[in-house]
């Protein structure tokens, strides 16, 4: 799948949605289906500065692609 297409994908997906909250909605569930990152991540290193909640992210490169991994205390920002 190229980028336009996820992109598209997205924007179709989201396009369901009738309303903003019905949106914001679906991203706190979407987030609550994501890998955790693994806790020993979860240190000053790795938190990200200047976001009113924290947030920890956590980059590897695997098989041509970045992966990413990130947590937050915030429930919209996970």
């Amino acid at each position: 799948m190229t980028i336009q297409e996820a992109e598209q994908e997205i924007i179709a997906e989201f396009d369901l949605f009738e309303d903003w909250m019905d949106k914001y909605n679906y991203i706190i569930e979407l987030g609550k289906e994501l890998p955790m990152i693994d806790e020993k991540y979860k240190t000053q290193q790795y938190l990200i500065a200047g976001c009113q909640s924290q947030v920890w992210l956590h980059a590897t490169y695997q098989e041509g692609a970045v992966i990413y991994t990130a947590d937050s205390d915030a429930i919209i920002t996970k």
